[in-house]
């Protein structure tokens, strides 16, 4: 091939870029100003990819399904807040890697918390009070208000960040920090009871 058609390929290369970033920034515009049809334009366009893109991370169709549609969710939901830094699909596929890596640490943290319940309670079966204190925080957690009860296990159980918390949840950081602070008072006060 000679030089004059590789530079030629490289400029209809970069014109497609341009008129596919054009294009997708009114996306955003008509999305930000709540166009549904944009929307789902944005959603067919790279829905199979980023499922696809999401699997590779997670390895089970259920998952990487879930992964894509609560990156879409988290794009409508704060669609008036929603300007993308860059590409449009630079975007959407980093934050499903972000959305798929948050996925793998929370499943990672949940099954240590399992196996710890699991160990305690086998290799310490004449200690009932380890038993009792694990079931003692689980009933005052299911004793909570339900707000302040999904605050208190996204944080304890699951490890998240007070920003993945109120990312999650739809609420301030600061009103994740409130009800983690009375949820954590509400569980010191019901355990000292029980001890």
């Amino acid at each position: 091939m000679s030089l004059l058609k590789i530079r030629t390929a490289e400029q209809e290369s970069a014109s497609d870029d341009v008129r596919t970033d054009a294009a997708e920034r009114a996306w955003v515009d008509r999305i930000r100003a709540g166009d549904m049809d944009a929307f789902e334009s944005l959603y067919r366009t790279y829905w199979q990819r980023l499922y696809t893109f999401a699997f590779r991370y997670v390895g089970s169709k259920e998952e990487a399904e879930d992964v894509a549609q609560e990156v879409f969710y988290r794009i409508w939901r704060g669609r008036e807040r929603w300007v993308p830094a860059g590409a449009v699909r630079g975007y959407l596929y980093l934050s499903v890697r972000n959305a798929a890596r948050d996925r793998l640490a929370r499943a990672a943290v949940a099954q240590r918390w399992r196996l710890r319940q699991v160990g305690t309670t086998t290799e310490t079966q004449p200690d009932v009070a380890a038993a009792e204190l694990t079931a003692s925080v689980e009933h005052a957690l299911a004793d909570l208000p339900p707000k302040r009860s999904a605050v208190c296990k996204l944080r304890l159980i699951d490890g998240l960040s007070y920003a993945q918390i109120a990312d999650r949840l739809g609420i301030s950081e600061k009103t994740v920090e409130t009800q983690l602070a009375r949820g954590l008072k509400f569980l010191r006060d019901r355990i000292r009871q029980v001890q």
